[in-house]
């Protein structure tokens, strides 16, 4: 085959590839909008559902609209407006049944929830069975969704929602800040919490309405929590935690969709579980909270607690040179003797001490970290003393205690600069 022929021929399986890979998302380009803005919707509004811990109520008011559909279905058969007008009135009844069943019973408020929507579901149920026959109600779309299925008509809808739970919360960001952080402290500045409680949860109702075409009712509430706490897990800045979870909810659609048509799988549920892996992904590898950084921290501190132990040990060599006969793997059990020596390769690395045998030695600087940890050791052990501790439990607690020896100036003006410890060793000066 010529060198012509043969990149003829990769162009034309390059274009073959890429439209059997982007032609389905072209073909269903408005679907995939409405399923990347009502995902975007959901993030946004997920962010303060994940700060006020509201995801229950969340899933309750995104099952309880199920009645105001089907009554809604049976009044007008035709017209989302119909539909949603149903469906956000039952959102807002399931809101105002929750507090009232709160605060005029005992039950808690997850308990609460628990009755409220499971009585409007049953609720949605029973209809169902009422229709008329030859009635069409498609229960398993609204539940998990359909993407394809959406229509102009739809996309109409989400373009009169979208600008109004936007704007509100643009309007309403200060104040939903403080009830989202501290309700008290709202209520003291005079919002009304209570109404911007029902605001939320009128924009939350409209939303998840929104969504009953692309992902349905139960996809809707993890599509609202998942990448929210997401966006959680990445910052505590609420302006920035709100702008990743929109992102996020957005991204997730898109890619859900994608994926959905290359694996021939239900685009909702596909969605879902790319925000599930996105979420797993920062929890694993958030640069603060994920839990990766967290143990490379502990790792760290657990070097940096050796090390120090190191030096406070050598400290104590010197003072009582047959102590040294022993060795630091003996002084140091239950160390591990291999982290021992990783320690000592660093501690020299840091100029503090020199390799030597049988031990290494501390160099000046050294000399003077390790009498910093003997002071905040024996300072802690006079404090506990002096506090009514256990003899037998001093040195352990001290142990411990010490490597805060920041806090061991403070602690040495409270005691009245002590000269000794309780077993009559001397506590170190600071110098200068």
């Amino acid at each position: 085959m010529s060198a012509e022929r043969l990149l003829a021929q990769s162009a034309a399986d390059l274009i073959t590839w890429q439209e059997r890979l982007l032609s389905p998302l072209i073909d269903h380009r408005l679907q995939l909008l409405c399923s990347v803005v009502v995902g975007a919707l959901l993030g946004l509004l997920g962010g303060f559902v994940v700060l006020r811990r509201m995801a229950l109520i969340g899933d309750a008011i995104a099952h309880a609209v199920l009645p105001g559909v089907v009554i809604a279905f049976l009044l007008v058969s035709t017209g989302v407006t119909g539909l949603f007008v149903g469906a956000l009135a039952a959102g807002v009844v399931t809101a105002v049944a929750i507090s009232l069943v709160t605060r005029f019973s005992r039950a808690k408020e997850d308990a609460a929830i628990g009755i409220v929507f499971t009585a409007m579901f049953a609720v949605g149920v029973i209809l169902i069975s009422r229709l008329p026959a030859g009635t069409h109600f498609d229960l398993k779309c609204f539940l998990f969704g359909d993407p394809l299925a959406i229509t102009e008509t739809d996309w109409h809808s989400i373009l009169l929602i979208a600008p109004v739970v936007v704007g509100t919360i643009l309007l309403l960001f200060h104040p939903l800040k403080l009830l989202s952080f501290d309700p008290v402290l709202a209520r003291t500045m005079g919002f009304n919490t209570s109404l911007l409680h029902y605001v939320l949860m009128i924009l939350l109702s409209a939303t998840i309405v929104a969504a009953l075409r692309s992902v349905g009712v139960i996809m809707a509430v993890a599509m609202l929590v998942t990448p929210a706490a997401t966006a959680y897990q990445l910052t505590n800045r609420l302006w920035l935690l709100l702008t990743v979870s929109t992102v996020l909810g957005g991204l997730s659609a898109a890619a859900g969709m994608f994926l959905a048509f290359q694996f021939n799988s239900p685009p909702g549920p596909m969605m879902v579980l790319v925000a599930t892996v996105v979420f797993l992904l920062a929890m694993a590898l958030a640069p603060e909270r994920g839990f990766l950084a967290v143990a490379l921290r502990r790792r760290r501190i657990r070097r940096h607690i050796l090390e120090e132990d190191v030096l406070k040990m050598l400290a104590r060599f010197e003072e009582t040179p047959q102590r040294a006969a022993a060795g630091l793997a003996a002084a140091l059990t239950p160390a591990d003797p291999r982290a021992i020596g990783r320690a000592v390769e660093d501690l020299a690395r840091d100029g503090l001490v020199t390799r030597g045998q049988p031990e290494p030695t501390l160099t000046a600087a050294g000399r003077a970290r390790a009498q910093d940890m003997l002071r905040a050791h024996r300072l802690w052990e006079t404090y506990l003393a002096q506090e009514g501790a256990s003899e037998r439990h001093l040195h352990a607690e001290a142990e411990r205690l010490e490597h805060a020896h920041e806090l061991a100036e403070e602690l040495d003006r409270t005691l009245g600069r002590p000269a000794a410890d309780p077993q009559g060793k001397t506590i170190p000066r600071r110098e200068g």
